[in-house]
Parts: C-alpha cells; sequence; structure tokens
C-alpha cells in the first residue's frame, strides 16, 4: 500500500506542479473544475444516492452553485466556516451526531455547501497576488500534516485519536503531523517574508488543524456507509475526495486568514 502511495505520488506531484506554474490559467480552471465534479460524484457515494437523474442534478447545481457563490463569496465563506464548526461537533459525538448527520438530505446539502467554496477559495486564491506559490505553500502545509501523521503514527502511535470515527488515527500521529506542518510554516515564513509574524502561524496552525477534521469528517461518512474508499482512481489513495479532503476543509479558511488577518502578504 505505502509502496503504491508512493509512487502515485510521485506522477501526481510534478504534474501538479507544471499545471500551477506553467500551464495557461484557463488549465487550471478546467483541473479544479473537474476536480470539483469528480469530488461531486464520490459525494453521492457517501449519501448514498444511486439514482443517475439525481447524480446529474447534484452535479449541475455543485456547478451553478460555484459560479453564484463567486458573487456573494463572503457570505458563502461564513456559511462555510460555520458548517465547519458544526461538523466539529458531529465529528467529536459521533455515533450520537447520526441523529442528524445520517439524514440523506443533510450530508447533500453539506456537499453543495462545502464543495463550491472549496473550488471558488482555491480559484480565488490562485488568482491571487503570489497566488501560486501560496496555493503551492498550502499544499505542502496540508501534504506534512499527512506524512507527519503517517510517519509517527506508524513508529510511535499508541493512543487512539477518534477511534469509533477513524480507528487509525493516533494522538501521536496528529502531533507528528502538526509539528511537521510547523517546519513548513516557518519556511513559508521565510519565503514570503510577512510583516505579521503572529498572524503567519496562528493561519498555519488553524489551518493544519482543519485540515484534519476535513478527513475525519470524510473518514466519518465513509463509516456511516460502510465503505473503506470514496473511489478507486488513485492507486494505494482511493477516490478523488479521500485525497482532497483536507484540502476541501483546509482552503476556505487559510483564504479567510490571508484576507482578514493582517499578514502584509
Amino acid at each position: 500500500m505505502f509502496k503504491q502511495r508512493l509512487l502515485t505520488s510521485l506522477v501526481l506531484v510534478p504534474l501538479v506542479l507544471f499545471i500551477i506554474y506553467y500551464a495557461k490559467s484557463w488549465i487550471f480552471i478546467d483541473l479544479v473544475l473537474l476536480l470539483l465534479v469528480a469530488c461531486g460524484l464520490e459525494w453521492l457515494v457517501l449519501i448514498p444516492i444511486k439514482q443517475p437523474w439525481l447524480k446529474i442534478v447534484f452535479v449541475i447545481f455543485l456547478l451553478a452553485l460555484t459560479w453564484l457563490s463567486h458573487l456573494g463569496f463572503y457570505y458563502w465563506l461564513f456559511a462555510g466556516l460555520f458548517g465547519w464548526v458544526a461538523i466539529l461537533i458531529a465529528v467529536l459525538n459521533f455515533p450520537k451526531s447520526q441523529r442528524i448527520w445520517g439524514h440523506t438530505w443533510i450530508v447533500f446539502f453539506a456537499g453543495l455547501l462545502l464543495l463550491p467554496l472549496f473550488a471558488q477559495s482555491m480559484l480565488r486564491l490562485y488568482h491571487g497576488y503570489e497566488g501560486k506559490n501560496l496555493v503551492v505553500y498550502l499544499l505542502c502545509l496540508i501534504w506534512a500534516a499527512d506524512i507527519g501523521a503517517y510517519l509517527a503514527g506508524k513508529q510511535w502511535g499508541k493512543h487512539k485519536l477518534i477511534p469509533l470515527v477513524s480507528p487509525g488515527k493516533t494522538i501521536e500521529g496528529l502531533l507528528g503531523g502538526f509539528l511537521l506542518s510547523m517546519l513548513i510554516a516557518l519556511a513559508g515564513y521565510f519565503y514570503f517574508q510577512p510583516k505579521g509574524i503572529v498572524n503567519w502561524f496562528l493561519i498555519a496552525v488553524v489551518t493544519t488543524l482543519i485540515s484534519i477534521l476535513g478527513d475525519l469528517f470524510i473518514s466519518m461518512l465513509k463509516r456511516r456507509t460502510n465503505i473503506k474508499d470514496t473511489g478507486h482512481i488513485l492507486p494505494g489513495h482511493g477516490g478523488i475526495l479521500d485525497r482532497l479532503d483536507s484540502l476541501i476543509a483546509a482552503l476556505p479558511l487559510f483564504y479567510c486568514g490571508l484576507v482578514f488577518l493582517n499578514t502584509g502578504i
């Protein structure tokens, strides 16, 4: 499994970096929309919804809401942040929270809120000042949390984090991922040289923590539907949503932090 994940990453990471830095902007936009649709289709597996017509309706709404969220983006952003607070409560109270999250339409509308917000936040970050570099920095921050958690958890993991949601995750893994992410944040600080050092690291800390929440949230939804992966398109990684769950959670908050906290970037 680890070898498969490594080989897939060795192919995908250079490809993603090439598209971010060297491809035309319309190619990046198309990639984001393609990932949005792929995540949407895998989200339907978590509900679960199998009717083809309802899948088509869901995807149409995803694309339409991604466009509409541009018009009232900050209202959408704050609605999404409140949504993640509700998700945190649900994860911490699983399985009792299934009295609410066990309903099909709750998960359905959560996808219509969170996925367009992810796509719109990505496009705004990419087209902003230092956008390409900030996208790569954010990806490195999240990858570091994932890699650090995997290595520390495998080496020292003894105390389960939230076993009812994700039995494989440990407190030691959480700390390992957090520490490695802070090293990336430190490197980012020296590269971007922001004026607000406290706010810079505050954004990094909160972004890392909510990225872990995104992973736990998708794990919770998979547990309620008794599936291991949302898809099988990426060898060793599962589905697109399995790989982007942390980014879907972290990206809007990261963008919000850059906009509303004075980092000097």
